[in-house]
């Protein structure tokens, strides 16, 4: 399984976006981790990994989401997003999960990863908002590793997220992250509803197919 997965990395992405997969996220994450490690025996606290919420905006208003949007849209300023990245670098921290609502919204946010070459981002997505043009920046960019979140098959999916169509343009951002040689994972939100269409085997090897590298699944808490 894992000569597989190899084979399926250097076959399927783009060299310059697993170069830094394999730099960004691997090597600098594991030192990272090390790095916290010897923090905590010391009594100082700063995660090995951060996560950002850069936006409120989303497009979507799926069940069981965190995020409520407002009016006026509540953001991070890009120069506070700067500062807490090259603050966290310091602390040997370079890896970043990027969060919204949709960061897709976020003004800016391909120009916010090219100022940051030497670190690695998890863009948490649901893809609707990713396009030929979107997914070949981020492949240029190559330190960004879309994950798309799917929250059922057609009819769950639309019915969760509010509207028709949803799941549709969800896949084809997916296919666009794939498509453009990125490292693309999958994100979803296990409950009742989609419990038997997503936790299978056949879902998970749909996803094979359509070149995706990982698969994330979360549950609710209360």
């Amino acid at each position: 399984m894992l000569l597989k997965f190899t084979s399926r990395m250097v076959t399927e992405t783009d060299s310059k976006a697993l170069r830094r997969f394999a730099l960004g996220f691997g090597w600098k994450g594991m030192r990272a981790v090390r790095r916290f490690h010897r923090r905590v025996k010391r009594g100082e606290y700063f995660p090995a990994f951060l996560f950002l919420s850069l936006t409120n905006d989303c497009n979507l208003r799926c069940r069981g989401c965190w995020v409520t949007p407002t009016n006026p849209v509540a953001e991070l300023s890009p120069e506070l997003v700067d500062r807490i990245i090259e603050s966290s670098k310091r602390q040997g921290t370079t890896t970043f999960g990027i969060l919204g609502g949709e960061p897709m919204l976020y003004e800016g946010l391909i120009e916010l990863f090219e100022r940051h070459p030497d670190c690695y981002f998890i863009l948490f997505t649901n893809g609707t908002r990713i396009d030929d043009v979107s997914a070949e920046r981020l492949r240029r960019t190559a330190n960004v590793s879309p994950l798309v979140s799917i929250e059922g098959r057609e009819l769950v999916s639309d019915e969760r997220r509010g509207g028709p169509e949803f799941f549709s343009r969800t896949m084809a951002g997916l296919d666009a992250c794939t498509s453009h040689g990125l490292v693309t994972g999958v994100a979803t939100s296990i409950c009742r509803s989609n419990l038997d269409e997503l936790a299978t085997p056949e879902f998970v090897d749909e996803l094979v197919k359509r070149g995706v590298h990982y698969l994330w699944f979360h549950i609710f808490r209360p």
